[in-house]
């Protein structure tokens, strides 16, 4: 076993699999030097050696997304540049040819759902809440989340859902498609661990081809959505100024 903890994020790799912990207890909070840290991560991800990545949470809530009060304090310090790096992180950890798994106890919101739904699967504990409440507070997910929820529930339901603000069961994310397992909130990462080593037991290039294979339906143009959707959140936050 190896282990490694960074100050935001913890990382432990165990019979190939690498399991990333966001550690900013309680609420698991993303400031920008989040993206920093899981970029450096983000290398390890892609070893070789390592199979399958899980995405989780250190305490009992997997991410509550973006601390509105850096936002409040250093509202220069949010640049394009930087919403555009967050989003190229995410898009690389979506591109890995291998499963990454999105282990979601708790709440699950904003940037944290919008990282979440980069993975290939997303598995909940039966206690978990999700969802994109952006528009509350006047801008809009700024990671991606808009294309990759429409992706998996349809324009509708997601337009419905991003619009309302609204958060959602684990139970009603499986029934739209957006998780994949609901498991007990006892002995949760037990059963996580267990779909992981099942997944992994079919032959390597085999689930890399089949990874390959799924991406064949994206568009070539979400790319440049996520990226306007990136840019629309950094001009309404601008105007908004996260202001008390």
């Amino acid at each position: 076993m190896h282990s490694n903890k960074s100050k935001l994020i913890g990382i432990v790799a165990e019979n190939h699999i690498l399991t990333v912990s966001i550690n900013n207890p309680p609420h698991n909070y993303l400031p920008w030097r989040f993206f920093s840290e899981l970029d450096e991560v983000y290398q390890q991800m892609a070893d070789d050696d390592i199979r399958a990545v899980i995405i989780t949470g250190s305490s009992k809530v997997f991410s509550k997304g973006a601390d509105i009060n850096e936002f409040r304090e250093n509202q220069e310090a949010m640049t394009e540049e930087m919403i555009l790096y967050g989003n190229e992180v995410f898009n690389r950890i979506e591109r890995l040819d291998k499963p990454v798994i999105a282990a979601i106890s708790g709440a699950c919101l904003g940037g944290g759902f919008e990282l979440a739904l980069c993975c290939n699967f997303r598995l909940c504990s039966e206690r978990s809440l999700l969802g994109l409440p952006e528009v509350s507070i006047g801008v809009v997910p700024g990671l991606g989340g808009i294309q990759r929820l429409a992706r998996l529930t349809g324009q509708a339901k997601a337009l419905e859902l991003i619009l309302l603000g609204e958060m959602i069961s684990a139970q009603k994310a499986l029934s739209l498609h957006i998780v994949n397992r609901v498991f007990p909130k006892e002995n949760f990462m037990n059963h996580v661990n267990i779909f992981v080593k099942t997944v992994l037991s079919a032959k390597k290039e085999a689930i890399q081809a089949v990874i390959s294979l799924s991406r064949l339906q994206w568009s070539d143009s979400e790319k440049e959505r996520i990226l306007n959707s990136a840019r629309q959140f950094l001009d309404l936050a601008n105007k908004r100024k996260f202001q008390t």
